[in-house]
Parts: structure tokens; C-alpha cells; sequence
């Protein structure tokens, strides 16, 4: 007997033991492409295949993957384990799995006999995780899913924030164990400051969601927002004030590590090349001032349209729209500034442009898809945006 009690005592924690085993935070690891694309014109998995669901698939096969890579189970199961119902009319929960397995294996995200097209609802279904999670990826903890899913919020998707805010997450520049300390060593903070134009772009929310839901991540204390303040270019003659993008860091329970990312998160952006000609004017009240000027330009541009313009019109209207940025611009002033840069082309470059446009017809496209082709020729214009330097780095 006391031998037993001996080989208990030392194979076997005491209550007052377990209390102090510090709790695992387990992680699951999501590929950035699931939430944007690096390639210009693509997008990320959730936007391509119209569904919020790939996410929570994915979590469940990385987590349920065993040590030989393999992971187990049925489509019923996988629907009720990502927190939906099983539903075999047509184009409910059970054909939207299936859809999306099925261009899982297209995409080589897993690699799988079966044929997700046919599976039935008990039937095993055998595969494995082929995507590359070695880099450009990001860790969800339980933790922070948990603090996202457990919130009743009035008319808020809470898959839809969790999903925002792993696009924040996988934004953000991460610092390499070489990089050491950023009070001690500099160097790039851990930060982004991707514009609202491009969180639109890539998931499709409005600005008030993204608003919205910035509020909701902050008060959870899973982010924390910055920002570099009003600013207007240097040769602007109306000084037409913007405000920056936010800067977004992670939270952190120590205050001066997010305090420290989002301070020199502000320096960096700053620097960057693209703001070389703007003033900051160092305040954060913004107020709209562009009223008037909104009016003088929308006025020239009927009268561009109608060719009843002068030329001393025709160089105040250049004058306006280069004082505004892409993102305060309407569909017509953007179109209006993009033929102004074409005339500055020379005929190489022309050429070029009309080479990568030929089969655009603006009369048959509208909203969004109409933003994406003008955001696509200001790009082939400028050639660089601050948002495409930060997707350069090697994160």
C-alpha cells in the first residue's frame, strides 16, 4: 500500500498542483491567402468562394489533423463541429461543405481520394493538409476565437468579425526572433495600415462595418488603433486636409509594447516614400473642409462632359483633382484623372496601357467592378501605392 501511495504521489499532480499548471492557449494556423491575395486581381479564398465557412473548415482539419497527417471524418460531423446544422436540401449547410471541399482539393489545400462532389452525409471521408503553413501565416488562438464567438452583439456577424479580425492580424508586419526587441534593436514596428479602400476590396465590408467592427475588436482588447493625423500635399494651392490611414497593432497586457508598435508604427508610415510630399499637420480632429471644392469640381466636370470648358477651366479642374487622393474621389472625378495621366504617357507607355486595357468597355461595368478596373490603371500609372511597398516586405 504505501508503495502505491508512493508511485502516486510521483506519477499524479495534487489539486494544489494542477492549479498552478499554467493553462495552453492552443492555436490553430490560417493561411493568409484565405483572407487576401498578394496577386494583383485575385482575391482571398473566403471572397473567391462567396462564403465565410472556409475558415472554420480549415480550423477544424488543422486542429483534427493526427501525427500522420491524416485527418478523419464525416461531412455530418464537420458541419455540426464548425457550428452549423445539417441540411440536405439544395444549396443549404451540406451542399455548401461539399462545394467547398471540393475546391479545397482544386486549390491543393488538401489532398484526398474521395470525391467531394459525391460524398454522403455519414460517409468517411479520409484526407490531408497539403497547403504550405511554414510562412506567411497566421496563428488563431483559442482565446482570442473565443472572446470574438462568445459576444452577442446586436446585428454583428461574429464569424464575419472573427474573420476581420484575422485580416488585421495577417496584415500586420511580423517582427523575425532576429529583429530582437524594438527599443532596443529599431527597426520596422509591428503594424499595418491598410486602407479601408482595401479591406473593402479584399472583404467586401462597408465603411461602417470596418468602423464598426474596429470598436468591437478594441474593446475586446484584441487590437489597438493609431494614427499619423491629418496630412495635405505640400504643392497643394487649396490645402484640402485628409486624414491618414489607421495604424493597427495587436493588443498586448503590456501597455508600452502596443503604445511602443504603434509610436513607431506612425514614424515608419511617415517616411514612407509615397508621403515624401505630403505635411502632417500633427492634428487628429478632422473636419470635412472639401465642401465647396466639391461643388467648383463637380461643376467643371458637367462642363467637361457637355465640351463647353475653357482652358483656364480646363487647368483649375487638373488643378482640384490632383489635390485629392484616389479615396476621396467620385467614379467620374477618378475616371476624369485617369484620362489627365494617360495625356502625360509617352507612346511606349501608352501603347502599354492600351495593350492591358483593350478589352475594357466602361459602359457595361458598374460598381464594384468598375472600382476594381480604375483602382487597376492608377496602379499601372503610379507603378508603386504605400499599400503594395508593405505587401513587398517578406512577412
Amino acid at each position: 500500500m504505501k508503495l502505491l501511495n508512493k508511485l502516486s504521489s510521483e506519477l499524479f499532480y495534487t489539486d494544489e498542483q494542477l492549479k498552478e499548471i499554467p493553462i495552453q492557449d492552443y492555436y490553430c494556423k490560417l493561411p493568409n491567402g484565405l483572407f487576401y491575395s498578394k496577386v494583383d486581381g485575385e482575391v482571398g479564398i473566403i471572397k473567391l468562394l462567396g462564403s465565410d465557412k472556409p475558415l472554420p473548415i480549415l480550423e477544424y482539419l488543422y486542429i483534427n489533423t493526427n501525427r500522420k497527417n491524416v485527418v478523419e471524418f464525416t461531412l455530418e460531423s464537420l458541419i455540426v463541429a464548425c457550428g452549423f446544422e445539417p441540411n440536405r436540401n439544395k444549396d443549404k449547410a451540406n451542399d455548401q461543405f461539399k462545394n467547398i471541399l471540393e475546391h479545397f482539393q482544386q486549390l491543393h489545400i488538401i489532398s484526398s481520394e474521395v470525391d467531394m462532389n459525391k460524398i454522403k452525409p455519414k460517409q468517411s471521408i479520409v484526407c490531408s493538409l497539403v497547403i504550405n503553413l511554414e510562412s506567411h501565416y497566421i496563428s488563431l488562438f483559442d482565446s482570442e476565437k473565443a472572446k470574438i464567438l462568445n459576444q452577442v452583439i446586436d446585428k454583428v456577424d461574429n464569424l464575419k468579425l472573427l474573420i476581420y479580425y484575422c485580416y488585421i492580424k495577417c496584415r500586420i508586419y511580423k517582427r523575425s526572433k532576429k529583429d530582437g526587441d524594438l527599443v532596443c534593436n529599431g527597426g520596422r514596428a509591428e503594424v499595418t495600415w491598410v486602407s479601408y479602400t482595401r479591406i473593402c476590396n479584399d472583404l467586401g465590408l462597408s465603411d461602417e462595418t470596418i468602423a464598426k467592427y474596429n470598436n468591437i475588436l478594441v474593446e475586446l482588447d484584441l487590437i489597438r488603433i493609431g494614427s499619423a493625423g491629418n496630412w495635405y500635399y505640400k504643392d497643394d494651392k487649396n490645402i484640402a486636409v485628409r486624414e491618414s490611414s489607421n495604424i493597427y497593432t495587436l493588443w498586448s497586457q503590456y501597455q508600452d509594447v502596443w503604445e511602443t508598435n504603434i509610436k513607431e508604427g506612425i514614424k515608419y508610415y511617415k517616411m514612407l516614400p509615397t508621403n515624401a510630399d505630403k505635411v502632417f499637420t500633427g492634428s487628429k480632429e478632422y473636419k470635412n473642409n472639401n465642401h465647396k471644392l466639391n461643388g467648383e469640381l463637380g461643376s467643371l466636370i458637367k462642363k467637361q462632359k457637355s465640351k463647353s470648358i475653357t482652358k483656364l477651366e480646363k487647368v483649375r479642374l487638373n488643378e482640384i483633382i490632383n489635390s485629392k487622393t484616389m479615396e476621396d474621389k467620385t467614379i467620374d472625378e477618378k475616371l476624369m484623372d485617369i484620362k489627365v495621366k494617360i495625356q502625360s504617357l509617352n507612346q511606349e507607355e501608352l501603347n502599354n496601357f492600351k495593350s492591358t486595357f483593350k478589352n475594357v468597355r466602361f459602359s457595361e461595368l458598374k460598381g464594384q467592378e468598375l472600382e476594381n478596373v480604375i483602382a487597376r490603371m492608377e496602379r499601372f500609372y503610379n507603378n508603386t501605392q504605400e499599400e503594395f511597398e508593405e505587401e513587398e516586405l517578406d512577412f
